[in-house]
């Protein structure tokens, strides 16, 4: 039995089943798509790992707080347009045709590997046009302007590339909300909260660094040195994090996902 419907409706209108877009660590989504070719992902908080089903209230309580951040940040030109909720553990959200950089990352290298040597390849690194990373910035920008500290724009899944080539953020799930405070509080939150927004722009410009070497001004090239902060994180909390998950799963959390779209021979474009 499906761990999520076959269709639901949403403003009256009716959406049905059209494919699993990923199944990780964390979550389900679930693309659905209407007779006029509208489209809305279904994100299913739920641990995916035997005995997860135990900690459903807590993926409610994940949920709920990822719905809260989206709310805050659903305006925002470069994030798709918020759905309702669904349950206790469901939100929806407009799906966005295109490529996440992980998915042009892998274009490029395949590419590569077919013409090996070809002086093309080069061109290949300008797939996105050349403001993408600035109109990325002007979003990241306005994020931090709401308060928020995004976290997880390391991975290149949570950035789409559209099909008109504009860029879209996903995935608030581990974004932190940092409130306003006073006194001598205030103060001090002020300068933790610039300093972690110091590394949404590491990230920003990491990827850059990676697709648009040849656009990158110093400014940004220092922006994209790894952080004091940034190397303690990693060698403390995500290195230990990646150990644990690959108990769980020897070849990645997305290996179930892999194994599905490999059975369904599925080549459509993804979101991730």
């Amino acid at each position: 039995m499906s761990v999520y419907p076959s269709s639901l409706t949403i403003d009256g209108q009716e959406y049905t089943f059209h494919r699993l877009l990923k199944d990780d660590f964390f979550s389900l989504n679930i693309l659905y798509t209407n007779p006029r070719h509208e489209s809305y992902v279904l994100k299913l908080s739920d641990f995916r790992f035997v005995g997860g089903w135990l900690f459903r209230p807590l993926a409610a309580w994940i949920s709920r707080r990822e719905y809260t951040i989206y709310q805050m940040v659903a305006d925002i030109p470069g994030v798709p347009a918020l759905g309702p909720r669904y349950g206790k553990r469901g939100y929806l959200h407009r799906f966005i045709e295109g490529n996440t950089l992980h998915e042009i990352e892998r274009q490029i290298i395949e590419h590569c590997q077919l013409v090996a040597g070809d002086p093309a390849f080069g061109s290949q690194k300008t797939l996105l046009s050349p403001d993408f990373f600035e109109q990325l910035k002007t979003i990241v920008d306005e994020v931090h302007r709401r308060r928020i500290f995004y976290v997880d724009l390391n991975k290149r899944g949570n950035i789409i590339c559209s099909t008109e080539g504009k860029p879209y953020l996903i995935d608030f799930q581990i974004c932190l909300h940092i409130p306003t405070r006073q006194g001598w509080l205030g103060a001090l939150t002020e300068k933790i909260f610039e300093r972690l927004k110091r590394e949404d722009l590491y990230h920003l410009y990491k990827h850059k660094k990676t697709f648009q070497p040849q656009l990158m001004t110093e400014a940004e090239q220092q922006l994209a040195q790894r952080s004091t902060l940034n190397k303690r994180y990693r060698q403390l909390l995500w290195q230990p994090y990646v150990g644990l998950k690959r108990l769980i799963y020897p070849h990645g959390s997305n290996e179930t996902i892999w194994y599905k779209w490999k059975k369904e021979k599925d080549q459509s474009p993804r979101m991730s």
